[in-house]
């Protein structure tokens, strides 16, 4: 079977299998936005994961607060005495106890380890939401960029198809070569070729949209050519920088985390000092048991307040093993802060710089457009007057095509890396994402 039949085949297929969706729809950027918010299983276990975080705080303030217990009993009791007889009889009785930790230094640093890990946690859920903000744009417009690619390819294949039927009416009357109607064969199945794989992008970028959104997605309304191209603002890059260092959200959670190793690494060290608790029981017994005397035991009730002090001396190592080690990942914690500070430095001057470049890129391929759109015209009128050939016709209008998608995918690009430096800078929410809706096609 030939390369080209199996291709048609696989085309085929994927336009049953796309025919095959039911209730499919056309989904404006907001719609795909809210859609995900509701149906994407990453998102909702971050949303889980982040509230069962939630608790670290109450956990862990758990060991400066009262312990209050309360137990109760009831007994049955058979005994036999030597030589004497046996004897049975019933008991009961309850306790309450209480104790108030007065001075755990371990259990002060593990609160405050509590509160600083909350902080981890919420700078970490910041950045997963920005994450989720970004891959709902990066699958809308891989979505777009499908569309665009596979247009594209359809107008190169239409027009090659029309320059394929001109050389052969113009060699059927002697005006060309029988290499120019070769030429042309070879240019429009190559563009077949290439059309078959960008019906391919774009059924497989519209399913990946479909598993965020959790629907059938037919397709998705396009940017507006009125889509203003503006370099970032502030133009300044420093200020972008200082924006980042303070709000950066992954930053935050590696100041945070290197600060909740501090506090465990204080907690275990706090095990070496001593401990004082407030303890406090009240308890009563009452039995049917007989005393030596013969009568009956009388029932007993008790009050005890106490200051338990502890003073932990040697516990094989452990305490002093678990100190060091904890050390040793607060060091690394502040390794990882540090990195993570010139990261932000460098993805905010990264995508600042891409912001820049696509902005000059939208600019320079628009007019490299309008150009190839007068070289196409030019080559073509030289073809029909006998002084270029077709050879030269086919790659001039490769050259507009290609200039067109590069135009197109500078605009998407534009619009991702301006976001990703929002990202960087701790400026990108769902209002940011929801404001390119003024901007899609109505």
């Amino acid at each position: 079977m030939k390369i080209s039949q199996i291709k048609i085949m696989i085309a085929s297929a994927i336009c049953l299998t796309a025919a095959s969706l039911s209730q499919a729809e056309t989904l404006t950027l907001k719609q795909t936005y809210e859609l995900a918010l509701l149906n994407d299983p990453q998102w909702a276990a971050a949303k889980n994961t982040y509230s069962a975080n939630q608790q670290v705080i109450d956990q862990n303030r758990s060991g400066l607060l009262p312990q209050i217990g309360l137990s109760g009993s009831v007994s049955h009791s058979d005994v036999e005495y030597d030589d004497v007889g046996e004897d049975s009889y019933d008991g009961h009785g309850y306790a309450a106890s209480l104790r108030q930790p007065l001075f755990r230094l371990d259990n002060w640093h593990t609160y405050q380890l509590g509160k600083a890990l909350d902080s981890q946690y919420s700078a970490e859920f910041q950045s997963t939401s920005e994450d989720f903000i970004l891959r709902v744009l990066t699958r809308y417009l891989e979505v777009l960029r499908a569309n665009a690619n596979l247009t594209y390819r359809k107008a190169e294949q239409e027009a090659i198809a029309r320059q394929l039927e001109q050389s052969k009416q113009r060699f059927e009357v002697g005006l060309v070569a029988v290499t120019d109607v070769h030429e042309a064969q070879a240019a429009y199945d190559t563009a077949v070729s290439a059309r078959i794989s960008a019906e391919s992008e774009q059924f497989v970028a519209l399913r990946l949209l479909d598993t965020i959104t959790g629907t059938n997605v037919d397709n998705v309304v396009d940017l507006s050519e009125d889509l203003p191209i503006l370099p970032p603002e502030p133009i300044d890059l420093n200020q972008w920088i200082e924006t980042s260092m303070a709000n950066n959200a992954k930053l935050k959670a590696a100041i945070y985390s290197a600060e909740a190793a501090q506090q465990n690494y204080k907690s275990k060290r706090g095990k070496h000092a001593p401990t004082i608790d407030l303890v406090g029981t009240h308890a009563y017994n009452s039995t049917d048991a007989m005393t030596s005397l013969g009568s009956a035991t009388p029932d007993s009730t008790s009050n005890v307040i106490a200051i338990e002090i502890e003073v932990p001396l040697y516990t094989g190592g452990a305490v002093s093993a678990n100190r060091r080690q904890t050390q040793f990942q607060y060091l690394a914690a502040k390794d990882l802060e540090h990195q993570a500070r010139r990261e932000t430095i460098q993805d905010a001057t990264n995508f600042y710089q891409l912001t820049i470049a696509n902005v000059a890129q939208v600019n320079a391929r628009k007019q490299s457009t309008i150009s190839a759109k007068v070289a196409l015209d030019a080559t073509q009128a030289g073809y029909e007057a006998g002084t270029r050939t077709i050879v030269d016709v086919l790659s001039v209008q490769r050259n507009l095509f290609q200039n067109e998608r590069d135009y197109t995918n500078a605009r998407f690009d534009y619009v991702l890396n301006s976001l990703r430096l929002k990202r960087v800078a701790g400026m990108l929410n769902g209002d940011e994402l929801l404001a390119l809706e003024q901007w899609m096609k109505q």
